[in-house]
């Protein structure tokens, strides 16, 4: 049997290995899940979710899968995910049928907040946009004043 002379350098390039499988797994994953809760899910509290990521732990076991509303402010999101909590079996069988897969991990689904905050951030960048703009024109003259009120 042969032997490889640095054990460390086979254990760095299997951890690679294993990460872009595992990368490759959670896009299919937000893929398939997102087409099921679209299409399959009859649920009226999941209607207009959308999937924005999935985090796959390192064993494959469980995912974290992070939904928000398609812009809608009037989803009670705690209801969503709760839904979506509830409906796991389904969403588990549904995306191993799909994907062909024997063992599916444990879904848990999460309301992302990145996307509240950066609407957040973008309108408040929109404020500082007006008021920086009124403040980088020139003072009117007074003699400017009196030619436009003038007919």
């Amino acid at each position: 049997m042969r032997r490889h002379a640095n054990p460390a350098s086979r254990r760095a390039t299997g951890d690679r290995a294993g990460h872009y499988r595992r990368a490759r797994l959670a896009e299919a994953f937000r893929t398939e899940i997102s087409e099921i809760v679209r299409f399959e899910l009859s649920d009226e509290r999941v209607d207009t979710v959308a999937v924005h990521h999935v985090a796959l732990n390192a064993a494959g076991t469980a995912a974290r899968v992070y939904v928000s509303g398609d812009g809608n402010p009037d989803i009670d999101f705690a209801s969503t995910v709760r839904a979506l909590n509830e409906a796991m079996d389904f969403i588990r069988g549904s995306l191993g049928q799909r994907l062909g897969l024997h063992r599916v991990p444990m879904l848990h689904f999460v309301f992302d907040k990145a996307l509240l905050s950066a609407a957040r951030i973008e309108a408040i960048l929109d404020e500082e946009r007006v008021r920086f703009a009124e403040l980088e024109q020139p003072p009117q003259t007074a003699s400017e004043v009196v030619d436009e009120t003038s007919p």
